[in-house]
C-alpha cells in the first residue's frame, strides 16, 4: 500500500516476534534491548505497548518443517494483544532473518484482520539490509534503516504534523513509482542522551524464570543484558554489525552506565550482567572506569560478555580489573583458526597468537572461556576447516562453538553469495540463518561435511572440560538441572539429532 493520507499515530505497540529455530536447540529468551530502546524514546510523544512473544510463551514450540519449529506466542493470541491495545502503528522487530516470516504473517493478518489503515513498521538487520525485498509484502508501510530511534521518531511526527515522509533520513516505504530507499547518513552522536530502555514495558519476572539468557550461560537467574556502545569499525566481511550499526564507535560515559547498573540493582534486583556490546573495551579507559566504578560504588556482581569482546585490548591488567568486578566468563569471537581463512574472512584487529595468549591469560585469571569460530566460508577448503579446528581445540577454551557459515544481508560475503549465485531470490532466509545447517555447500565440501565437523569439534571440546575445569563443568551441568529439570533428556535429544545428521 502506497501511504497517502497520513494516519495520525497516538498509540503504538513494538512487537518483538517469534522465530524459527532449529529442534532440540533453547532459544533465548531475554529482554529485547531493541524495543526497549525504541519505546523509551517515544514515550513521551506517543502511548506504548510492548510484546514479547518470547517471553509471554517462549517454551511454545510449533513444528514448520522435519528439522525448523516456530518458537513463540501464538498469532491468535498476538492479534487479541494488538485488538486490546488498539494502537495506530504497530512495529516488529526482526533482528534475526528467522523472525521474517513471522513478521509478515503478523503484517498480512493485521491488516486482514483488525484494520486495513493501521500502520506496519519494521526494524532490524533483515530489513534493514533487504529493503525492497521486505516491502514487496504489500501489508508493510515503513522499514526503518539501522539504528532505529530517529527514524521511528519522523514518522511517527511526519504522520501527526503532516511532515514529508519523502525527506526522512534512513527509511524505505513505496511510492506511486516503486519502493524509494533513503540510506541512513545521520546517527545518534551522544548516547548518553538516550533515556534508559523501557524495561518496565516488559515482563522482567519471566526472564528470570525462563533462564536462557543470551548466550545460555549465567550465574544469577536475575540477570539482563546492558549495552554500553554502538557501531565498530572493523569491516569483518562476514558481519553487517558495523553497516547496521555504523563503522564509528560511538560510546556511553562510564558514568552513564554506571548509572543504569545502579538503576538495574535498585529498581529490578538485578545480580548478573550480560555485556551485548560488540567492542565493550575497545575504549580501554572509559572500560577501566566502569569496571572501577563497580568495584568502587558496591556494584560488582557476575557478568559476562556473550556477544564478544574486543580481544585485542586484553592484557593482564584489564583481566584483573574485570574479575574483580564480577566477571566470570568472555566470548572470544576468533571465527577462524586457520591463518589463510582468518586472513581472508575475519580480518579483526588480533593474530591467533593474541587470542592463544589472551585465552591463557583468562584461565590463569579464573575467567572461563567461550570461542566461536565459524566454518564453511564461501571459497574456503576442507582443509582450511579441518585446520582451523585443530587451532580450537588447541586452544584450551572452556566452551567451544564451531557456527556453520550463512550468509548475512548486507555483509561483504552475503554480496559475494549473491554475485556468484549461490544465493537466489528465493533463497530461504528464514530457515537457513540459524548457524546450525547450511544450504550453502563449498567446492570439496557439503553441507554435511559442516555438521559433522561441527558436532566433533563441539563435542570433543566438551568431554575435555570435566578434566580442563572441573568446577565450571560441576557448576554449570548443577545450575543447568537445578534450573531445567528435563535438560539430560533435552541434551540427548540433541545429541541423537545431531548424530542422524551425520
Amino acid at each position: 500500500m502506497t501511504v497517502r493520507t497520513l494516519r495520525s499515530v497516538r498509540r503504538v505497540m513494538l512487537i518483538f516476534p517469534p522465530m524459527h529455530d532449529i529442534r532440540h536447540v533453547d532459544t533465548m529468551v531475554c529482554p529485547p534491548m531493541g524495543i526497549a530502546s525504541l519505546a523509551a524514546h517515544i514515550r513521551d510523544r506517543v502511548e506504548v505497548q510492548l510484546l514479547d512473544c518470547l517471553a509471554e510463551n517462549g517454551a511454545r514450540r510449533v513444528a514448520v518443517s522435519e528439522k525448523i519449529e516456530r518458537v513463540g506466542l501464538p498469532y491468535d493470541d498476538i492479534l487479541a494483544r494488538i485488538r486490546g491495545f488498539a494502537p495506530d502503528m504497530v512495529g516488529l522487530s526482526c533482528i534475526f532473518s528467522s523472525q521474517f516470516s513471522c513478521v509478515t504473517e503478523i503484517a498480512r493478518r493485521v491488516k486482514k484482520e483488525i484494520d486495513p489503515e493501521m500502520i506496519v513498521v519494521t526494524g532490524g538487520t533483515h530489513p534493514s539490509f533487504l529493503p525492497e525485498m521486505t516491502l514487496e509484502h504489500p501489508y508493510i508501510d515503513y522499514v526503518v534503516l539501522g539504528e532505529g530511534e530517529l527514524g521511528l521518531e519522523r514518522i511517527i511526527e511526519a504522520h501527526n504534523s503532516g511532515g514529508r515522509i519523502e525527506d526522512i533520513d534512513g527509511i524505505a516505504f513505496r511510492t506511486k513509482s516503486g519502493v524509494q530507499v533513503n540510506p541512513r547518513t545521520t546517527w545518534i552522536e551522544d548516547l548518553d542522551v538516550l533515556p534508559l530502555p523501557a524495561r518496565d514495558l516488559l515482563p522482567m519476572e519471566n526472564y528470570f524464570a525462563a533462564t536462557v539468557p543470551m548466550g545460555l550461560h549465567w550465574r544469577k537467574k536475575r540477570n539482563t543484558p546492558i549495552v554500553s556502545s554502538r557501531g565498530c569499525p572493523f569491516g569483518c566481511p562476514f558481519c553487517s554489525s558495523h553497516l547496521h550499526w555504523g563503522k564509528r564507535f560511538r560510546k556511553r560515559s562510564a558514568e552513564n552506565v554506571l548509572a543504569e547498573i545502579e538503576h538495574l540493582k535498585s529498581r529490578y534486583n538485578i545480580q548478573e550482567l550480560k555485556w551485548q556490546d560488540d567492542n565493550l573495551t575497545a575504549d580501554r579507559n572509559r572500560a577501566k572506569a566502569i569496571f572501577s566504578g563497580m568495584i568502587d560504588r558496591g556494584l560488582t556482581m557476575p557478568w559476562n560478555t556473550p556477544n564478544g569482546i574486543a580481544l585485542w585490548t586484553l592484557d593482564e591488567e584489564m583481566l584483573a580489573l574485570m574479575k574483580k568486578s564480577g566477571c566470570y566468563e568472555l566470548t572470544l569471537a576468533i571465527e577462524s583458526g586457520d591463518p589463510l581463512s582468518f586472513a581472508r574472512y575475519v580480518r579483526k584487529p588480533f593474530t591467533l597468537d593474541k587470542a592463544r595468549h589472551v585465552a591463557a591469560l583468562a584461565r590463569r585469571t579464573g575467567i572461563a572461556t567461550v570461542a566461536y569460530f565459524i566454518i564453511g566460508f564461501p571459497g574456503e577448503t576442507l582443509a582450511q576447516i579441518e585446520n582451523s579446528m585443530r587451532y580450537a581445540l588447541l586452544l584450551g577454551a572452556d566452551y567451544l562453538v564451531p557456527f556453520i557459515y550463512n550468509p548475512l544481508p548486507g555483509s561483504e560475503l552475503w554480496k559475494r553469495c549473491v554475485d556468484e549465485g549461490l544465493i537466489s531470490d528465493t533463497y530461504a532466509y528464514e530457515g537457513g540463518n540459524n548457524y546450525f545447517q547450511s544450504d550453502l555447500s563449498g567446492a570439496d565440501f557439503t553441507s554435511k561435511d559442516l555438521r559433522r565437523i561441527q558436532s566433533l569439534t563441539y563435542f570433543k571440546n566438551l568431554l575435555r572440560l570435566p578434566f580442563r575445569n572441573p568446577r565450571e563443568f560441576a557448576a554449570w551441568y548443577s545450575r543447568q538441572l537445578f534450573a531445567h529439570p528435563d535438560f539430560l533428556r533435552t541434551f540427548f535429544l540433541h545429541v541423537r539429532q545431531t548424530l542422524l545428521r551425520q
